[in-house]
């Protein structure tokens, strides 16, 4: 029901949404923890340890006590949770605005999408680049935004998919490498890194297994997954491996973050360039890989029945 829901509706903004309320709780949480306790590595560890955890349990007490009121009003509850943790439809959107500010050749309003949805430098990126950079984020968003959330609702519903997307969004707050965080941010971007591990490579699977729906290459999508993907051991690299070979481009190469050069190894074959036309094929291969895991952790759920009452 969550998913469908996520298909549907999207994800509007409003005040009170969950995830904007994470993002509130980490940044008051910084500002204390950097206040009483001096070591930087130490107060990031705190807060990358205690704030999931703190969301987990304020999660399943709000639904253990509204299964004590009705079990409707827990079922609700829980696909409320779950759906906002998912980003099926929002990525949707997002890429495809991408793609018609292409489609009208408007090369800067393309940016400005871009930038909407990616933490690299835009500015200055031809349209090659651009594309290049949508695939990158669908591909990778396919595990953060789809596998991890459904992987962890099925293992431990509401409560585990918003603890999980508690942890994705310190790494996205805190996780990076430069000055102020290289060593607040170490535990929240290693945390990050461990829970992705499994939903990255489910994600493998169900990327490479949808190739074959959306005609593309399905033996190319396990190889270069395999080889580009899960040889290299970066959870990030696993999703975008897999869509390269699916779709006969090669990803990775230079971005530049806050203008920091950072170089990427590149992932799969240039048999084909980076048009515009491979947005609309990523939305595709994303779109089916979120049906094929979504059954399999349907299935994964019935082995973990998690109880609020």
């Amino acid at each position: 029901m969550a998913f469908l829901v996520d298909l549907w509706l999207g994800d509007p903004e409003y005040r009170f949404h969950p995830v904007r309320l994470i993002g509130k709780g980490i940044e008051r949480g910084e500002l204390f923890l950097r206040r009483y306790v001096p070591q930087e590595k130490l107060a990031g560890t705190v807060l990358a340890v205690l704030f999931p955890l703190a969301i987990f349990w304020s999660v399943w007490i709000l639904l253990f006590w509204a299964g004590k009121a009705h079990w409707i009003l827990a079922a609700l509850m829980n696909v409320l949770g779950i759906y906002t943790a998912l980003s099926v439809h929002d990525l949707k959107k997002e890429s495809k605005r991408i793609w018609r500010d292409l489609e009208r050749k408007d090369l800067s309003q393309a940016r400005g999408s871009l930038a909407r949805i990616v933490g690299r430098d835009t500015r200055h990126l031809d349209e090659k680049e651009i594309v290049r950079a949508t695939v990158e984020t669908v591909a990778e968003s396919t595990v953060d935004g789809i596998a991890a959330p459904l992987f962890y609702a099925a293992l431990g519903g509401a409560p585990l998919a918003l603890a999980y997307k508690a942890v994705n969004t310190l790494d996205s707050m805190i996780g990076h490498r430069n000055d102020r965080y290289r060593h607040f941010g170490y535990a929240a971007a290693k945390q990050d890194t461990l829970l992705n591990w499994i939903p990255a490579r489910l994600a493998y699977g169900s990327i490479a297994l949808a190739s074959f729906f959306i005609g593309g290459k399905v033996q190319k999508a396990f190889s270069i997954g395999w080889k580009d993907g899960i040889l290299s051991g970066e959870n990030s690299f696993i999703p975008e491996a897999t869509f390269a070979g699916t779709l006969r481009v090669q990803l990775g190469g230079w971005n530049s973050y806050e203008g920091r050069v950072v170089e990427k190894p590149f992932l799969g074959t240039s048999e084909r360039p980076l048009d515009r036309r491979v947005i609309l094929e990523s939305i595709r291969l994303m779109t089916v890989a979120a049906w094929v895991t979504l059954w399999v952790c349907v299935i994964l759920s019935y082995s973990f029945r998690f109880k609020y009452f």
